[in-house]
């Protein structure tokens, strides 16, 4: 049961980073802009690196937590309780009315919780990028700002992950889905606009499906915290 709880919370999170809408939304304008300026070839270069740079920051992030939770809980035979659950419990109640009620700003269209400051840095930084570098750099700066939302995932997986490599358990598989989890949006998008869907038609997608995303991050951080608080405390 210890074992299923722990795939249940890790396939909890990664939905969640799946459905984060920040680094994808970003994503589609640098394709928008990279595709009207730039012959295909350079196009596609740019794209693929903002989604290497997303990935890096996603394994970096990983991997650190999960460094950082074994030194924390080395020699502990049940990492994932006491303390440090409630605090996980409390962590992702607060996630789950955030998401339901600032992660989109109000009114119309799909504004996400940045300061518009920050949101025009970023449609700037997507229309100007020329090089893989600038593109790659951009792809991991997107997931810097989603920090808010994935730290405690990241950290919480990389608890239950421990949990099941103690009771001898092989998470290699889970953890590699887990850290693609957050590439998988950029590769919907992309492949949206190979088959020439434009801008203006994922944006009308975002507009209608905001509700659905605010309801399934809201409800997949609220079950995590109700399987921590049945299974861990």
């Amino acid at each position: 049961m210890s074992v299923l709880v722990s795939v249940g919370i890790v396939i909890l999170a990664m939905l969640i980073m799946a459905f984060l809408q920040l680094t994808s939304g970003v994503f589609s304008l640098l394709c928008h802009y990279a595709s009207g300026k730039y012959p295909k070839k350079r196009a596609s270069d740019l794209e693929i690196f903002f989604i290497l740079g997303a990935e890096t920051i996603a394994v970096c992030l990983f991997l650190c937590c999960y460094y950082f939770s074994y030194i924390l809980f080395f020699g502990s035979s049940r990492p994932e309780t006491g303390i440090i659950a409630w605090i996980a419990v409390g962590v992702s109640i607060v996630l789950a009315v955030i998401c339901l009620t600032f992660y989109y700003r109000k009114g119309v269209g799909s504004r996400l919780f940045i300061p518009r400051k920050v949101a025009r840095s970023l449609n700037k930084y997507a229309k100007s990028a020329k090089t893989r570098s600038d593109a790659f750099t951009l792809g991991a700066l997107c997931g810097t700002y989603e920090l808010p939302f994935t730290l405690p995932l990241y950290l919480i997986t990389a608890v239950e992950i421990m949990e099941m490599n103690a009771e001898y358990y092989s998470s290699y598989l889970l953890t590699f889905l887990y850290i693609l989890a957050p590439i998988v949006p950029l590769l919907i998008v992309r492949w949206t606009f190979l088959v020439h869907h434009s801008l203006a038609e994922l944006a009308r997608a975002r507009v209608r499906d905001k509700n659905f995303v605010r309801f399934i991050l809201a409800f997949s951080y609220m079950t995590i915290a109700i399987l921590i608080i049945c299974f861990r405390i």
